[in-house]
């Protein structure tokens, strides 16, 4: 870990508690926001939007919520989708479930729980809320506050999410007994899963335990088609070319290229834990004690499996388009055309298997003691500790078709004694021989077809004759079908991660309540954090033959004939020269694994069947290298591994006020953060042979210090009994994500020449990269909001708000002088450096309008119509941010939508509910910079249908049904032009039955 040049700040908070002790309960605080909330015992879909109402009506800022129709039951599957139904909010899927969130347009939100800061595994590094591994049945509540006051603690740039869990008072005295138990099926993996709930609290009114659980084991199917991809999310489009590189007349049009293209289906499987323990104790004299204990467990496995066809990155001349369109773009002097189908000429045809697990766990543990005896003084000490670790597996195969002749120009390997097979051709001096690489391969490049301009994908030629091992008359689709026609052409695990988190905060908080005046009430307090993170990635390297040499490609064509200084080399003599053994014989694809033929690849049309590596294989890679190879090594990978320790002080003074016999209300304050910043960056030395890492050249650490002085006010007029005017207006404050100040520095040396110099003929550095850079500022914003809101009755209110978001600055990339070390580790020189820096700010303007209705609000209880109510609501939120497109406009925001619509219709009787959601989202920005840096990707709009109905069978038992994802909506993706397909994500319909009940 990083040692720390400066002192964590004890002194500071335990000042604080002695003149909290010395003077009383002098610091208070009204509780964490939400613990005043009551649970309101009123079940069903309209019980859960009045809940959400008396939330927003009650709040001292702009607040929108969520709210449990019953216990265990929010809204939706998880609570990302249940967040989405909120303005403003967007949200990514992630095999179908809702994951990461955004507020406004920008990923930089904070996460609390019960109103302090919460370490969720999915967000080790980043400032980003995911929710895919938490248990939804946990929470009774969510509160996402879009404008701050100065007591809400640490808050996001455009909004803070804070998730409520059960506590032992919040239920009536005595025993209350709840749980579930449901079954989840998915058209398309066609698996029941299963998952449980159960929460159980007893309490007198003196003190009171509670203890709930909820897990699940699901598998979801998510397939893909498109441009060949890496790891999932890492697009793998790249170039261009013109139509004189593919042989046709040259008319000045250029064309997107690409590596390969792809197809696969993936099953996700994710067994999901999680638990949450709670005591409270009233001591007597105002003074209740709380402990909280909320754990979560996930185990995800990410298993892919389908057909690949690519050009091994060697040109771009490999396909030809026969459908274009023009796009009017400039580029190159030409103009860009989109293309919607082509001729496919690729070296290599192959099945692949991955598999991505990602193991994370999180304990947040938190401890408070809240005085409140009916008098003036309020007041709150808070203890938090949390603990989050996410670690990410990635295992891969090849299962080429290829005899060698198309990817590697020759049929045959060269390899040691003890590899050798009989037949095989010996000629080295210790016995080596040249091998078959896939004897019953094809020996020529297929030609397919690929359009891309219906509904989906299409492919084509597979039933075109081909030479190779199958002789006269085989077709490409019989290479296919035939086992022996594969060869192992790669094993690998790279890229693997291992995160951890440590987070420990203190706070002390207090209100002071004034008996008359305008101003009510003074607020105060202060708070101390501490979180250190470590991040490293790693690939694993394997022994083989007889010299030691290790390699991180387990592959056919990756041979031990490196020349680089100190390089391990294996090989023999053959006719006089030296010939470099190569480091993968011959495999048949299922010498080493299970195998199956798979003829689903989603809603990609036109491929036969083919066989390929079962992807469960590789839940546990290193479990499977060490069989395989004999052993494993982790090579670190230094420029992108890193510890980050962020240590802040923050204190606050808030007045809290009315005017106009309390018709105006509000809250004026300052929030001051006192940062350290602790930066532990390695240097990335030479590269390791056979292998894309680099030996670690020690390390650079970096201490910064600043300070934030953080006002906001936010006012309430009551136009009328039912009509608020609200107004705010706050300076934010989030920290990067981490990685944005930890990735590493590569250096790159060269040899002195200079007989002047003082380190003539020694290594110097002259140039380097960083994608980390710890002299970046924070994500600095300033928020403005104005809001209506007219409460028409119990469930029913309108409202409609503005809103603008002035960002700072964002990073782009530039070089920049630093001070770096020579290849001995001495610093005597500043070096161009290509990094990360400050870059001009953006802004967000939107607005929002929304209507929550119950009709019986509105016509009474006595027509048929009384029992319905709907729930909409529109956000339009455009954005500027950095960089260009290739027209020469300014890009939005990424991951900005902007357009949302939500509507959500229910019907609710005596003992029957049901409700229909719909949610929309408009095209965002996926990624800049793609296709050498001229095109981005973009995702087009897509709208979700869930469903959901129930039936009380008693007062205490209930049965229900849901649907998600009904209508088996996908996500298309396409480079700056719709007609220039990318890829597409396709998720299943997943479907819910279950039965609760509470005693």
């Amino acid at each position: 870990m990083i040692n720390k040049p400066h002192n964590f700040k004890y002194s500071a908070i335990a000042l604080g508690v002695a003149s909290c002790l010395t003077a009383g309960p002098l610091l208070a605080q009204d509780a964490a926001p939400g613990d005043d909330v009551e649970v309101i015992h009123v079940t069903g879909v309209r019980g859960s939007q009045v809940k959400s109402i008396n939330v927003k009506r009650a709040a001292d800022s702009v607040v929108d919520a969520i709210s449990a129709e019953d216990i265990g039951k929010l809204p939706d599957a998880t609570i990302s989708d249940s967040l989405q139904r909120i303005s403003g909010v967007q949200i990514r899927r992630s095999a179908g479930e809702g994951g990461s969130v955004n507020i406004r347009g920008l990923p930089q939100v904070v996460t609390q729980m019960n109103g302090e800061q919460y370490q969720g595994a999915n967000s080790v590094v980043s400032s980003q809320p995911d929710f895919g591994d938490v248990p939804a049945p946990l929470f009774r509540g969510v509160e996402v506050y879009k404008s701050p006051t100065a007591s809400l603690g640490n808050a996001g740039i455009t909004g803070t999410i804070n998730l409520q869990t059960y506590r032992p008072f919040d239920f009536d005295v005595g025993y209350t007994i709840s749980g579930s138990a449901e079954a989840r099926y998915g058209v398309e993996t066609e698996s029941t899963d299963p998952a449980v709930s159960a929460l159980i609290n007893w309490n007198d009114g003196k003190f009171g335990f509670l203890f709930a659980a909820a897990i699940s084991d699901v598998t979801l199917s998510n397939s893909y088609n498109g441009f060949n991809t890496g790891s999932p999310g890492e697009v793998g489009w790249t170039g261009r070319f013109t139509d004189a590189q593919v042989g046709l007349e040259d008319l000045g049009r250029v064309y997107m290229g690409a590596q390969g293209f792809a197809a696969w289906n993936q099953e996700t499987e994710r067994e999901r834990v999680g638990l949450n323990a709670s005591f409270q104790v009233d001591l007597g004299e105002g003074f209740v004690f709380t402990g909280d204990v909320f754990y979560t467990d996930q185990e995800e496995y990410n298993r892919k499996i389908g057909m690949s066809a690519t050009n091994k990155w060697q040109s771009w001349d490999w396909f030809t388009p026969t459908s274009e369109k023009p796009t009017g773009a400039p580029q190159d002097g030409g103009e860009f055309y989109s293309w919607q189908s082509v001729n496919l000429d690729p070296k290599r045809l192959k099945s692949f298997t991955q598999n991505d697990s990602y193991l994370a766990d999180s304990t947040n543990i938190n401890f408070q003691l809240d005085y409140d005896n009916g008098g003036n003084f309020t007041g709150n000490f808070r203890g938090i500790v949390g603990r989050a670790n996410r670690d990410k597996r990635h295992g891969y195969n090849e299962g080429d078709l290829t005899n060698g002749s198309t990817t590697l120009g020759r049929t045959t390997n060269f390899l040691p004694a003890e590899k050798c097979r009989p037949g095989d051709e010996v000629v080295g001096d210790k016995g080596g021989c040249y091998q078959e690489i896939n004897p019953l391969g094809y020996s020529e490049n297929p030609q397919l077809t690929l359009d891309t301009s219906g509904e989906h994908q299409r492919w084509g030629g597979f039933d075109t004759e081909i030479d190779g091992g199958l002789g006269e008359g085989a077709t490409v689709a019989d290479y296919m079908a035939n086992l022996d026609s594969y060869n192992i052409g790669a094993f690998s695990s790279e890229n693997n991660e291992n995160s951890d988190s440590d987070l420990r905060a203190f706070s002390l908080n207090g209100s002071y309540a004034f008996d008359s005046g305008f101003i009510t009430s003074v607020d105060m307090g202060a708070r101390l954090s501490d979180r250190d993170v470590e991040f490293e990635r790693f690939h694993l390297f394997s022994p083989f033959h007889n010299a030691g040499c290790e390699a991180q490609w387990k592959a056919t064509d990756v041979t031990f004939g490196s020349t680089a200084p100190g390089a391990c080399t294996d090989g023999e003599m053959v006719n006089g020269a030296f010939e470099p053994y190569v480091v993968l014989e011959n495999v048949a694809l299922d010498q080493y694994n299970n195998v199956q033929f798979i003829t689903d690849f989603g809603p990609a049309k036109g491929i036969p069947g083919m066989w390929a590596v079962n992807p469960k294989d590789y839940d546990n890679p290193e479990k499977f290298h060490n069989r395989v190879f004999g052993s494993t090594r982790k090579q670190i990978i230094p420029g992108r591994s890193f510890e980050v320790s962020l240590e802040e002080l923050s204190y606050y003074l808030q007045t809290n006020f009315e005017f106009l016999d309390g018709d105006l209300t509000g809250n004026a304050g300052m929030r001051v953060v006192e940062t350290d910043l602790s930066v532990k960056q390695n240097i990335a030395g030479a590269g390791i042979p056979y292998g894309n890492s680099n030996a670690d050249a020690g390390d650079i650490l970096t201490n910064r210090e600043y300070t934030d002085y953080l006002p906001s006010v936010n006012v309430a007029y009551e136009i009328s009994e039912d009509l608020i005017l609200r107004l705010a207006f706050a300076k934010n404050m989030v920290p990067l994500d981490l990685n944005q100040w930890g990735d590493g520095l590569s250096i790159n040396y060269a040899l002195d020449s200079d007989p002047d110099s003082g380190t003539f003929n020694q290594f110097i550095a002259t140039s380097g990269t960083s994608d980390g850079n710890p002299e970046l500022d924070p994500w600095r914003s300033d928020n403005w909001d104005i809001s209506l809101e007219y409460y028409i009755g119990e469930a029913s209110m309108l409202n409609a708000a503005a809103f603008k978001v002035d960002i700072d600055s964002f990073t782009e990339n530039q070089t920049v002088q630093r001070a770096v070390p020579d290849a001995d580790g001495i610093v005597r020189r500043e070096v161009p450096v290509t990094t990360n820096v400050q870059g001009k700010g953006g802004t967000i303007d939107g607005v929002e309008v929304g209507a929550k209705v119950a009709m019986s609000d509105l016509i009474g209880d006595n027509s048929f119509f009384s029992d319905f109510g709907f729930d909409t609501n529109f956000t339009y939120s455009p954005s500027e941010g950095q960089g260009k497109d290739i027209n020469g406009d300014d890009l939005m925001l990424p991951d900005n939508s902007e357009r949302q619509f939500n509507l959500i219709g229910w019907y609710q009787a005596d003992r029957f509910q049901a409700r229909v959601a719909y949610n929309y989202r408009s095209k965002r920005l996926a990624a800049q910079g793609g296709a050498w840096g001229a095109l981005n990707l973009y995702q087009e709009s897509t709208g979700y249908v869930d469903v959901s109905a129930s039936y009380d069978v008693t007062d205490e038992v209930s049965v229900y049904f849901s649907g998600s994802n009904v209508t088996e909506e996908y996500e298309n993706y396409y480079m700056e032009f719709k007609d220039q397909f990318a890829y597409q994500n396709y998720y299943e319909a997943r479907y819910t039955v279950g039965v609760r009940g509470t005693f």
